[in-house]
């Protein structure tokens, strides 16, 4: 060998050693940092980051309450505690879907079987969005500890289960959050914005009724109706009541929706009690929505109610 083919091979296993020091730095920074953020993120006290991890891991309420954001400011738990003397705890997460709350039932039914599932659903719930299936990113800090929900977060992408090595990855898009949560200013507010998971809207909406003429033509994504039908199957395996209930908004629907459809369609095979407050006139009212889709807390006391009534005259 010659000097200078010796040069080069010291000079490649010089390479060889920084790239192998290189990656035992990202990987030890990585465990370090993530370890860290696990931390931060399990002491959370209040805010979207709690409500999901108590309702994982801690809630034996009789009644949950499932749905998105307007399940989230819709349904006020103390009022189903006083008229049904049954507590009661809200699990809905503004923009998340199906995905979102089968997870959550899964967990649940793991550690108990309450009495009673309200389930909302929204016109076009079950239409084919990316946006869906990006926003599976709340439950991948759970992925480790619950095998339960492993299923459902895998579908986000084919290499969500290789990314998931990482510790960091689980939190990169939450880190401020988890900061703000650290802190006590998500504290100060808990008593107003969260109650028993209730966030309670306080807005009044200025604008009047719209009418809405499109018809529903939405493509109607599979693996969110199949999970629906896993929704309602587990709550019948363990025989939790599961009522379905499609929420009011400050619009007159004139066609019918694809999803509102196949919802019905699949309530009446499992003979499931459906109440749907779309096109209600009681709530054509401005004075009881925060925006066109969404109730105050004017409108979800009278929603919470009427949801009672519904559900003890059909018991």
């Amino acid at each position: 060998m010659t000097w200078k083919d010796r040069i080069k091979a010291k000079g490649l296993h010089v390479l060889v050693l920084k790239t192998i020091m290189f990656l035992l730095i990202l990987l030890l920074l990585d465990f370090v940092i993530g370890n860290i953020l696990a931390n931060l993120y399990e002491k959370q006290k209040s805010g979207e980051i709690f409500r999901t991890t108590y309702s994982i891991d801690s809630t034996k309420a009789d009644i949950l309450i499932f749905g998105s954001s307007r399940a989230n400011h819709h349904y006020i738990p103390s009022i189903f505690n006083k008229r049904m003397n049954l507590s009661c705890y809200n699990t809905g997460r503004d923009g998340e879907t199906i995905f979102y709350n089968y997870s959550i039932l899964k967990s649940v039914l793991k550690r108990y079987t309450p009495k009673m599932v309200i389930l909302d659903i929204s016109r076009e719930e079950f239409r084919f969005a990316q946006i869906s299936y990006d926003r599976l990113s709340a439950l991948i800090p759970y992925y480790k500890k619950h095998i339960e929900i492993r299923p459902t977060v895998e579908i986000r992408s084919p290499y969500e289960k290789y990314k998931l090595v990482s510790r960091i990855y689980p939190y990169n898009s939450l880190i401020f959050t988890i900061l703000m949560g650290a802190t006590d200013f998500d504290e100060k507010r808990k008593p107003k914005n969260d109650q028993d998971g209730y966030v309670p809207l306080d807005e009044i909406f200025t604008s009047q009724l719209a009418i809405d003429t499109i018809p529903g033509t939405n493509k109607l994504d599979l693996n969110k109706i199949n999970t629906f039908k896993s929704f309602i199957e587990d709550c019948e395996k363990s025989k939790v009541k599961l009522y379905i209930v499609i929420s009011p908004l400050l619009i007159k629907f004139i066609c019918e929706d694809p999803s509102v459809n196949m919802a019905l369609n699949m309530a009446h095979t499992y003979k499931l009690p459906v109440f749907s407050f779309v096109n209600n006139p009681v709530f054509f009212n401005n004075k009881l929505f925060a925006d066109q889709t969404h109730l105050n807390n004017y409108g979800a006391k009278l929603l919470t109610n009427l949801v009672i009534d519904s559900i003890t005259s059909n018991q």
